[in-house]
């Protein structure tokens, strides 16, 4: 599900922004609803009727909060999440203070980005099984945390540090961002796996919740310019990864 998720990131995000160069952001966006009309209509002709997917009342959703476990892990997702997309809901502006600019530069640093996604989700899950979700998790907020400092470092210095040294940084903002997702599915399912799939959606919505509200806090922060930006995303990654360490501490399959 994820994997789907990055790779359509990878390939839309840049894809959209030549649309809106070209066409116009009215004419993107209107492309975007009219391939999303088309998709619910092959869903709807394409998929049969399962069993067992009948709509789950609210109430037993918001009952799955009261798990041991579960709780102390949700919190996370929303706030890794937000972390991330302090900056990326507006790549052309703090991308542009660090010295990508133009369209051909803002597309390829946003298909480094969306090819970082993929190989952080991938990766991340293999490491997760062989490693445990924590490790996994501590490593990528830790590699998250560097990305925006440094970032933020050039942004505040007006530092060109070249094509190159951005494009790795603009990577590993990428993988950093997308590798949480694996791990905390699975510290999710190893709190309560007769749950699993209401967890796991329960998991999505933590990280829409975490998009939402990056995107705000960084439409507060970016009138003061794109190192600030950069720096509260690091200063949340870190956080992140602090109330990983207390959640985690003695909790089992959840913590190793």
């Amino acid at each position: 599900m994820i994997g789907g998720l990055t790779a359509a990131t990878a390939l839309g995000v840049p894809l959209g922004r030549v649309a809106a160069v070209g066409l116009g952001w009215r004419a993107a966006l209107g492309a975007v609803a009219a391939l999303t009309l088309l998709c619910a209509v092959a869903v709807r002709l394409a998929l049969p009727a399962l069993p067992g997917t009948e709509p789950v009342p609210l109430r037993t959703r918001l009952a799955a909060l009261r798990r041991p476990g579960v709780l102390t892990v949700l919190p996370l997702t929303v706030l890794g999440m937000t972390a991330c997309y302090v900056p990326y809901s507006y790549s052309v502006p703090v991308l542009d203070a660090v010295g990508v600019s133009g369209r051909a530069a803002v597309v390829a640093a946003l298909l480094l980005y969306g090819a970082g996604a993929v190989a952080g989700n991938l990766l991340a899950g293999r490491f997760a099984d062989r490693r445990g979700p924590v490790r996994v998790l501590t490593a990528g907020y830790a590699a998250m945390a560097a990305a925006f400092a440094l970032l933020a470092g050039l942004a505040a210095g007006h530092v060109r540090a070249g094509a190159a040294a951005v494009g790795v940084l603009v990577f590993l903002w990428g993988a950093s961002s997308w590798c949480q997702t694996p791990p905390q599915q699975l510290r999710l399912l190893s709190a309560a796996p007769e749950q699993g799939p209401l967890l796991v959606s329960l998991n999505a919505s933590g990280i829409y919740l975490g998009i939402g509200a990056g995107s705000v806090l960084g439409g507060v922060v970016l009138p003061l310019g794109a190192a600030p930006v950069f720096a509260l995303a690091a200063v949340l990654a870190l956080a992140a990864g602090l109330l990983l360490r207390v959640t985690a501490r003695g909790r089992g399959a959840t913590s190793t």
